[in-house]
């Protein structure tokens, strides 16, 4: 049964943080752990790039130099990267990046669509699509509960 607030809405699953803005709704998911991978991809970076300083005079800087440049791009990513699902009456807006740098798609007039697929192996998972003129774009993949509160809480405030 999904939790509801004082006010009588609904809550979203555990690990997800939702926040009122002007307009509507900003859903996601919880990053409390994050600080440990960008410490930890920061001090690889530094590791990485201090051995391609060491081997600058050699003939193979290079893979030390692509190994710390994606270190240091995957923690910069971690620290200031974000993905939002901004929920209003009859609009989804999905915003992946770094505050206004990044990628944004819109979907209104949709309706949401719970999908279950199985893996090679013979276990299921399952993805929130939102669906436009029959055209399913792909928004999420998590586990069965999860997802079913997840889509609630969408369509609490879109009205899909």
């Amino acid at each position: 049964m999904p939790l509801m607030t004082e006010s009588g809405q609904l809550k979203p699953p555990a690990g997800w943080q939702s926040d009122t803005v002007a307009g509507g709704v900003d859903l996601r998911v919880a990053s409390s752990g994050r600080k440990y991978i960008v410490v930890a991809a920061g001090v690889f970076s530094v590791l990485a790039g201090s051995r391609a300083i060491s081997q600058w005079n050699s003939a193979r800087p290079t893979p030390w130099l692509v190994v710390t440049t994606i270190l240091a791009a995957f923690a910069l990513w971690c620290a200031f990267g974000d993905e939002v699902w901004h929920l209003e009456t009859n609009c989804l807006v999905h915003h992946v990046g770094i505050r206004r740098l990044g990628f944004s798609r819109r979907y209104q007039d949709a309706h949401l669509e719970i999908v279950q697929r199985f893996n090679k192996w013979g276990r299921p998972y399952y993805r929130l699509y939102a669906t436009v003129n029959g055209k399913p774009s792909f928004l999420l993949e998590r586990n069965e509960q999860e997802l079913l509160q997840l889509a609630r809480f969408i369509s609490q405030y879109t009205g899909w």
